[in-house]
């Protein structure tokens, strides 16, 4: 048991040195780099946000064109980038595996734990902003589901993220057909449109869109009974848990060709 501890204790260690160096090396030594990580991404947020309510004074639902787009925006943005950023992971750290005590798998979860975070405080200042500048009530009508919605779509991007690593050390063309990708479920996910008001055939396609159920979670934590025909959190919780599962069994089977390329 003791061996466990000191084992755990010393994986802790060697992760928290990765992230530490993760951001100097990317971030700089000053703190003006994080805060470029941060504006970046909320720049995004904010030019769709003001793109759609230029363009639309009134939203589907709800009235506040503002409101809508914002709770669409926030889990795109939540899975987009930890989603992208991780995918240079190792590529970028891949001289610490001359390190024996440094794993593949640690340089992962020390990317991943930094994106996770970057991604909560891109969120919150997300929020403050509406609240300051544009004098927008975004209380919901249920914190749980508001935050269990922004938390979900976080995990689904780490998770994503993962694979995106393991699939870009082997296939290295694979950081553009991720964004095609992501594109293509930006939008279909309904962050600028309700998709329930599609037809059934089409709504059938898109609910194995995991973006839309992170979209259509965040969404019902401020329209009551929105959600209730497309949604389905264990879905979404599932297809997450499935990618983290094949990231880390894909990352035990190609350690060695990551190592060696």
């Amino acid at each position: 048991m003791q061996s466990f501890q000191k084992a755990l204790i010393i994986q802790a260690r060697v992760i928290g040195a990765i992230i530490l160096r993760d951001m100097r090396t990317r971030f700089g030594r000053s703190h003006l780099g994080y805060l470029i990580a941060i504006i970046w991404p909320l720049a995004h947020a904010f030019f769709i946000l003001l793109a759609y309510t230029l363009a639309n004074r009134v939203a589907p639902i709800g009235g506040d064109p503002v409101v809508f787009v914002s709770t669409g925006v926030i889990p795109y943005i939540m899975c987009f980038y930890p989603a992208r950023m991780m995918t240079f992971s190792v590529e970028s750290n891949k001289a610490l595996l001359l390190f024996p005590i440094i794993r593949v798998s640690d340089i992962i979860f020390g990317r991943a734990i930094l994106e996770f975070l970057t991604a909560a405080v891109v969120a919150v200042v997300f929020s403050i902003i509406l609240v300051i500048a544009f004098n927008v009530n975004i209380s919901p009508i249920s914190n749980i589901d508001a935050l269990t919605g922004v938390l979900a779509s976080m995990y689904f991007g780490v998770c994503m993220g993962f694979v995106n690593t393991l699939i870009m050390s082997i296939f290295k063309m694979w950081n553009a057909v991720q964004i095609i990708f992501m594109l293509i479920m930006y939008l279909s996910a309904g962050v600028l449109f309700v998709p329930s008001s599609l037809s059934s055939e089409m709504q059938d396609i898109l609910w194995f869109n995991p973006l839309l159920h992170c979209v259509e979670w965040l969404r019902s934590a401020f329209y009551e009974g929105y959600g209730d025909e497309l949604l389905s959190k264990s879905y979404l919780i599932g297809v997450s848990t499935l990618l983290l599962f094949f990231g880390l069994m894909g990352e035990r089977f190609i350690r060695g060709k990551i190592i060696s390329s």
